[in-house]
């Protein structure tokens, strides 16, 4: 990365962007700015943030400005890109796909998204907005999927999904893209003509019991396995390879809740947007999903730097994302000598 350190805040930004995404400089200027305005306001209302954000002209040109960015697609897989160069190091990728939804008035906002588990969050990296409400069919899941597969050669995948990402068509295409499921799977989903709990009967609260060998299970042979919490609920799970591994990793499908919660409530308040075209949401979607990243990184950072203590539940007072996020709001509200000197450590978090 170049020396940044004589360059402004949003310029530094915008140097920075330019060398991992192929955008007209115009266009850059306006990601960036967004970036900053976004972490700065924890807001994404176009409309709150011109007064924020780092663009020139008054505030009727600047949001003029900005809802004309949000008409622009972005390349595909721009974000996926700029992940993956961050993951470049991790030979077993674990991909976690979830929904996230919300209305706004009579309109359904639902967005299937599939990410990357990273620390205790998930990283986005491609998603598609739903034209209705509720689950999405297996071709939407099988096309968001073989989307992104061109940049995982080499990796070793595996994907953990809830009870509603089940299906003969879905769970074959899994097969063919060579992608372990770890899947949860519905009481009644049919194993070898029987549903599956038939096979689990009496389970006591805290038991692990897998079944004895490899099923037929939508098609595709795998193990299962069912356990119990103290609160009598059940689970069911289709998974290859070993018991424990695949609990773990299904486990830390919560990373993705984690992701979703930072994206909207305990952070930049994604469902407050009155964007309802599922083009300009997107656009949204990735601005926010960088901002997100860059706080996670810088949280990391800090951590490394300054080592919280962990209180009596077991976890530290913040969690990297919002570590993050305190660390860069309190940067960009300091007078500009100060950010100047302190930015470029920062930026080069954000730096694959």
């Amino acid at each position: 990365m170049k020396d940044t350190r004589s360059r402004p805040t949003q310029s530094s930004l915008t140097a920075l962007l330019a060398q991992h995404f192929p955008l007209d400089p115009r266009r850059l200027t306006v990601l960036s700015a967004l970036i900053l305005a976004v972490i700065q306001a924890r807001s994404v209302v176009l409309y709150q943030l011109v007064q924020i954000v780092d663009l020139p002209g008054s505030d009727d040109t600047v949001y003029q400005r900005l809802k004309r960015f949000m008409q622009f697609k972005l390349p595909d897989l721009l974000v996926a890109r700029f992940v993956i160069a961050h993951l470049r190091d991790e030979q077993h990728l674990l991909l976690v796909l979830d929904r996230t939804n919300w209305k706004l008035g009579q309109q359904d906002l639902n967005i299937l998204l599939l990410s990357a588990r990273w620390q205790t969050f998930s990283f986005p990296l491609v998603w598609t907005l739903l034209p209705h409400g509720g689950n999405s069919n297996m071709a939407t899941r099988i096309a968001l999927v073989e989307r992104l597969l061109p940049l995982l050669q080499g990796k070793r995948l595996f994907l953990t999904a809830d009870r509603e990402f089940i299906g003969a068509d879905w769970f074959v295409a899994l097969r063919r893209l060579s992608i372990s499921p770890v899947i949860r799977l519905k009481a009644d989903s049919v194993v070898e003509g029987s549903p599956i709990w038939v096979r689990f009967k009496k389970l006591q609260p805290g038991e692990l019991r897998v079944w004895y060998k490899p099923v037929r299970v939508y098609g595709v042979t795998l193990r299962v396995l069912a356990c119990q919490n103290a609160f009598g609920q059940t689970l069911f799970l289709a998974y290859q390879g070993h018991a424990e591994k695949a609990l773990k990793r299904y486990a830390l499908r919560w990373t993705a809740e984690n992701m979703h919660q930072a994206l909207k409530s305990r952070g930049f308040f994604l469902e407050s947007t009155h964007l309802t075209n599922p083009a300009r949401v997107s656009t949204l979607l990735a601005v926010v999903a960088l901002a997100f990243i860059w706080c996670c990184l810088v949280g990391e950072f800090e951590q490394q730097r300054d080592p919280s203590r962990c209180l009596r539940h077991g976890y530290p007072p913040k969690s990297l994302f919002r570590r993050g996020l305190d660390a860069l709001r309190a940067l960009l509200s300091k007078p500009q000598r100060g950010a100047q000197r302190a930015f470029p450590v920062l930026l080069a978090t954000f730096d694959p």
